[in-house]
């Protein structure tokens, strides 16, 4: 200890020590007046609480030189006001009373920064040595009790939780489909906010609500089940503050925030935390407010691109029917070559939402041949070298149109690609085998196939059994071996239903290859 320090300390000790500002929580009423007449006999200014909620709000009036609170209280915990005191204020020394001591509960106290324990029954003498220590501390600190424990800690959360509500934000622009962006608001919720479990409740088209859920089944199940109880209520809330779902002494305390939508409720995002690992406080009720707020206006933003979307392709598809419509040789031949695509897809056990997009790219295939000339499309007659190479070029064509609509980036490979063969004799850019997209090596199957099972000027069609048949001998030259299996493995009477579509209008299939035709 520096001389300097020593003298301030004696001169304190002559003088008439300060007046500490000191705020006591305890929902014990003998206990509080004990702990008051104590401090109160200690030169402190005492002021009291019987809830930690109390004790919040008496601390954004005024800073306070030392709280004092007890662990095990109705609502928030002891536990849970000082992670709240270390967010607002981070420099006021808070002491826990505890009749029980644990070794968690005191590495939980000391990593979010406790001054010090009192474990029951104390003394005033006791009390008397706190002050004292506080007082030499304070000295030594010229006014402030310098300890870092938990300090970190703490900014570091609530710099995680603004985090969290930019990411949602950023989620909306990343082009997901709703169920995956669902998914990742659920992982950053309960992440920032050490949820033990999550669910989120969206409103379809149909009016109907679906749950997704993240964390311990069981829990998970009890939360849903409160939630359709407190369903209501937690829609009237109408949005401008969290909803609490359980009551005190639960095994978890759970929390509903609404998602607003555009006149009525749009979902709800719901939260649990095991009443073990504490209590939810303010700050992170604002948060998961925060969090469905965003949440609302991402799901708007991906609702609306999904429309444009939806509304984009429609248009194109509607142009490459158009251009088939001339043909009588090509009339139907995209929407045909969508859904064989569709039904490879589902064989080989792809996604849903890949079904989707993989018979979305049958149907764009050539979308190349809007630019190339009718009397070079529809020439009745042999074409010239150049009028070929022109007809060769659609792929490439293709490809260009899709550039700029980044959504459907992996359409336009299957658009450019499809022309390419297995044994790397195929064009525009001559790959080989899976340097091929995969994308790609499934529509040329299915266009390879429909060009078969089609009349053309200069030949008849093949019977679908025949053009199955070709599909096998293809394997390795011109067809991947594991789409060629896949695609055989289709019921013919399916193939010759397919085969069978005019047009896009007509164009239907049962099950997850239904709806690709047209795309969202």
């Amino acid at each position: 200890m520096t001389t300097k320090i020593a003298a301030q300390l004696q001169a304190a000790a002559q003088a008439d020590p300060e007046v500490l500002r000191v705020l006591l929580v305890d929902d014990n009423a003998s206990l509080l007046r004990f702990l008051v007449s104590a401090f109160t006999s200690n030169h402190c200014q005492v002021t009291t609480a019987s809830t930690a909620e109390q004790a919040l709000d008496l601390l954004g009036d005024d800073p306070y030189d030392l709280v004092v609170s007890d662990i095990k209280m109705p609502g928030l915990s002891g536990l849970d006001l000082l992670r709240a005191i270390k967010g607002r204020r981070p420099g006021t020394p808070v002491v826990l009373i505890t009749g029980v001591p644990s070794v968690n509960s005191a590495v939980f106290g000391l990593r979010h920064g406790a001054y010090d324990y009192l474990p029951k029954p104390f003394s005033v003498t006791e009390v008397k040595e706190l002050i004292q220590r506080l007082r030499r501390d304070r000295a030594e600190g010229n006014g402030n009790v310098n300890y870092p424990a938990g300090l970190s800690e703490e900014l570091a959360r609530r710099q995680g939780g603004v985090e969290v509500l930019s990411g949602i934000g950023e989620l909306a622009l990343q082009g997901l489909e709703p169920a995956l962006f669902v998914e990742k608001v659920l992982e950053k919720t309960i992440r920032s906010l050490r949820g033990d479990g999550a669910v989120i409740l969206l409103c379809d088209q149909d009016g109907k609500f679906n749950a997704s859920r993240m964390g311990e089944p069981e829990l998970v199940n009890q939360l849903l089940t409160l939630l359709h109880a407190n369903f209501g209520d937690v829609v009237k809330s109408g949005g401008r503050e969290t909803f609490t779902l359980t009551k005190q002494d639960h095994a978890f305390e759970a929390l509903a925030a609404l998602i607003p939508g555009v006149g009525n409720a749009m979902g709800i995002l719901c939260m649990a935390r095991d009443a073990r690992n504490g209590a939810f406080l303010p700050d992170e009720k604002a948060l998961l407010l925060g969090y469905a707020q965003t949440t609302a206006i991402a799901l708007q933003k991906i609702v609306l691109r999904e429309h444009l979307e939806k509304n984009l392709i429609d248009t194109i598809s509607s142009f490459v029917v158009a251009l088939e419509s001339k043909d009588p040789y090509l009339k139907g031949h995209s929407a045909r070559v969508s859904l064989y695509t569709g039904e490879i897809a589902s064989v080989m056990a792809l996604k849903p939402s890949d079904v989707v997009l993989f018979s979305r790219a049958g149907m764009l295939h050539d979308l190349g041949k809007l630019v190339i000339m009718d009397n070079i499309l529809l020439k009745p007659r042999q074409l010239t070298e150049e009028e070929f190479e022109l007809i060769r070029s659609h792929p490439v064509v293709g490809d260009k149109i899709l550039k700029p609509l980044r959504f459907l980036s992996c359409e336009a490979k299957a658009v450019r690609h499809h022309h390419e063969r297995y044994d790397g004799k195929g064009y525009p850019d001559a790959l080989k085998g899976e340097d091929i997209p995969f994308i790609a090596r499934v529509v040329t199957v299915a266009d390879a196939f429909d060009a078969m099972t089609s009349d053309r000027p200069y030949r008849a069609k093949r019977p679908v059994e025949a053009a199955v048949a070709e599909v096998i001998r293809g394997a390795r030259t011109q067809f991947d071996p594991l789409v060629a299996e896949a695609f055989v493995t289709i019921p013919i009477a399916r193939l010759a239903e397919i085969s069978r579509h005019l047009d896009l209008r007509s164009a239907e299939a049962p099950g997850a290859a239904a709806q690709p035709v047209v795309a969202h």
